[in-house]
C-alpha cells in the first residue's frame, strides 16, 4: 500500500501579513522541517509578477538555498513555465542545481495559464503549447546529447555542449504538467511521465482513475513501454486537531487564496487550449468551502487518513500536499505537517524503503 509523500509551495503570501523576505526564511524552514518528518520530496513553483500574488519566480533559487540545508529530500521544480523561460539558461541552472544537491532535482514543466506572466515577458498567450514542447525538447535534448542541434518555430540552438552536466544520468526526472482534458494522453504520447492538479483537470476519485488508464494505455500504446507509477498529484491540504477547526481555518485561507489568485486565470475565450481552465478558475473563485472541501485534504487526522486511502485506492501512487497557502501562519503550517507525517503517512509505508524516484522519460532512452 505503498504511497510516496511530497511538500509542494507556490510562494502563496500577502504582505499584510508577513514581509516576503519572512516568507522565504519560513519555507527554508518548512523544507528543514519537511525533511526531519519523513517526507520524500519538496517542490516549488513559479510565478511572476505582483498581479499573482505568488513570490517565487525563480524556483530554482529557492530550491539552492534548501539544497544546502538539507540532504535526503527530492527537490522538485512543480513547476517550471517554459514559455516565459530560455530553455538553454534553464537547463544549465538545472544541472548546476544538480551538482549542488549531489543529484536531488526533479524536473516539473508546464506552459502557465496567468496571461499577466506571458504579457509581462512580452510573449503571445496562443503560442504557449508550442513554445512549451519546443523548450521541453531543447531542455531534455541538452541533458541526454553531447552536443545538442535544434531548429524550432520560435527556439533555435546550434552545436551547443551543456557544463556542466546533471549528476543523474541520463537526466534527471522529467513531469509534466497536465491541467486540461486530453493533457496526460498526449504527454503519454511523448513517452514523459505528468503531473495534475486534479481540481483542474479531475475533480473526482473516479476521474482520477479514468485520466490514470487513459495515461498508462496510451503510453504503452505509443510504444514507450510501461509507464511509471510516479505520476504526482497536488492537493490543498490542511490538518488540525479537529474537523471542525481544520475547516474553520481552511475556509479562512481560501477565501484568501481564491479571492484573489483567480482574478488573473485564463478568462473564457482566451484561446489557446485554456478554454477548460477557464472554466476551472471561475468555479474556484465562488466555490463555498463544502465544495472545495471535496476537492482537497482537509480535517483531523483520521478524516484526512481516509481521504488518501481513497485517492490510493484511485491509483495516485504519489501526493503533493500544499500546506503554506492562504496566509496560513508559519505554526499551523508546520502543525499540520506533523499531524499528516504522524498519522497519516505511516499508513502508506510499508513498501516505500528503497522505491526509487521515477524512471527518465522514455524519449531518454
Amino acid at each position: 500500500m505503498s504511497m510516496r509523500f511530497s511538500i509542494l509551495t507556490l510562494g502563496d503570501n500577502y504582505a499584510n501579513l508577513r514581509s516576503h523576505e519572512q516568507f522565504y526564511h519560513e519555507v527554508l524552514d518548512e523544507a528543514e522541517y519537511a525533511e526531519e518528518l519523513g517526507y520524500e520530496g519538496f517542490w516549488v513553483g513559479e510565478h511572476h509578477f505582483q498581479a499573482s500574488q505568488r513570490v517565487f519566480p525563480s524556483p530554482q533559487m529557492l530550491l539552492a538555498a534548501i539544497s544546502q540545508r538539507t540532504t535526503r529530500l527530492r527537490l522538485g521544480i512543480g513547476v517550471s513555465v517554459l514559455p516565459v523561460n530560455d530553455p538553454v539558461r534553464l537547463a544549465e541552472d538545472m544541472a548546476a542545481l544538480d551538482l549542488l544537491s549531489h543529484g536531488r532535482v526533479c524536473f516539473g514543466a508546464g506552459r502557465g495559464y496567468q496571461p499577466h506572466e506571458f504579457a509581462g515577458f512580452h510573449i503571445p498567450m496562443d503560442t504557449a503549447k508550442a513554445r512549451f514542447w519546443e523548450c521541453l525538447d531543447i531542455i531534455h535534448g541538452l541533458w541526454t546529447q553531447e552536443q545538442f542541434s535544434y531548429t524550432g518555430q520560435y527556439y533555435r540552438c546550434e552545436d551547443t555542449a551543456l557544463l556542466p552536466r546533471p549528476i543523474q544520468q541520463p537526466c534527471p526526472p522529467i513531469w509534466v504538467a497536465a491541467a486540461s482534458p486530453g493533457s496526460a494522453e498526449e504527454i503519454a504520447k511523448r513517452g514523459y511521465a505528468f503531473c495534475a492538479a486534479p481540481f483542474a483537470s479531475s475533480p473526482s476519485p473516479q476521474e482520477i482513475a479514468a485520466q490514470l488508464d487513459r495515461y498508462r494505455q496510451t503510453f504503452r500504446a505509443a510504444g514507450h513501454g510501461q509507464p511509471s507509477d510516479d505520476l504526482p498529484h497536488v492537493f490543498w491540504t490542511h490538518l488540525a486537531d479537529t474537523t471542525e477547526q481544520a475547516l474553520d481555518e481552511a475556509g479562512a485561507g481560501m477565501k484568501r487564496k481564491l479571492g484573489s489568485s483567480t482574478k488573473v486565470w485564463a478568462k473564457p475565450g482566451t484561446g489557446g487550449g485554456y478554454e477548460a481552465f477557464a472554466k476551472v478558475g471561475q468555479f474556484l473563485a465562488t466555490a463555498t468551502i463544502e465544495q472545495l472541501d471535496a476537492l482537497s485534504i482537509f480535517g483531523d487526522p483520521a478524516r484526512c487518513l481516509d481521504k488518501v486511502k481513497t485517492y490510493h485506492a484511485a491509483g495516485i501512487r504519489h501526493l503533493l500536499v500544499m500546506f503554506d497557502w492562504g496566509g496560513m501562519p508559519k505554526e499551523k503550517i508546520f502543525h499540520s505537517m506533523e499531524l499528516f507525517a504522524r498519522h497519516v503517512m505511516p499508513h502508506f509505508r510499508d513498501e516505500t524503503a528503497g522505491v526509487s524516484v521515477n524512471a527518465p522519460p522514455a524519449t531518454a532512452q
